[in-house]
């Protein structure tokens, strides 16, 4: 009985590394083996205080349109390809009920559907919706990505990399400067 005991403790701790360090390896292989995609993102109310230490992001193209909405259901499982527009940003581009053989796809689900006349739009969930910093750094970074967003001549984008389901948020980036760079600007200049 205490050899069982003993083969199950061990069993446990052994579980408890194996699963933290293939979520660590699944992210890294997402950011080495992925495709590296940028994100646009789209203003949002930021009157939230109990969510922490990290910036919310809203993505302004987050949806595809069907003729026919009616084969798509909200929480459902969906599978999304995307492509880059002519300025360089990720644009859906093939939706699919089931796993496709592309390299780079997310796993993710169907968030609600519009109906008006023939304009269907189907939303889905973007999983890469919180950029976590350093607690002395997230409030200056909030302050600095909200007041981007409100000024339309700044360009704000999130750049994510997407491999087979998954996907990883790396960096925010305002003006082609990652927040993180504009942040220790402003602090060297303030000493």
């Amino acid at each position: 009985m205490k050899k069982i005991i003993i083969v199950l403790f061990a069993v446990m701790c052994l579980a408890q590394w194996i699963v933290p360090a293939k979520m660590v390896y699944d992210s890294e292989h997402t950011i080495l083996a992925g495709t590296l995609y940028k994100f646009k993102t789209a203003p949002i109310d930021p009157s939230d205080p109990f969510r922490g230490k990290y910036i919310t992001l809203n993505f302004q193209d987050s949806f595809f349109q069907f003729a026919d909405s009616a084969e798509w259901q909200t929480g459902q499982e969906i599978f999304v390809t995307f492509t880059t527009d002519s300025a360089g940003f990720a644009v859906a581009d093939r939706v699919y009920h089931t796993k496709p053989e592309s390299e780079s796809y997310l796993r993710t689900s169907v968030d609600y559907i519009y109906h008006y006349a023939n304009d269907h739009k189907v939303w889905y969930k973007l999983p890469f919706d919180r950029f976590y910093l350093e607690e002395s750094k997230a409030s200056q970074a909030e302050q600095i990505y909200w007041k981007a967003q409100r000024d339309s001549a700044q360009i704000a984008y999130a750049l994510v990399s997407i491999g087979q389901g998954q996907a990883v948020l790396q960096d925010v980036i305002i003006n082609d400067s990652p927040i993180l760079e504009i942040i220790n600007e402003l602090n060297q200049s303030e000493e």
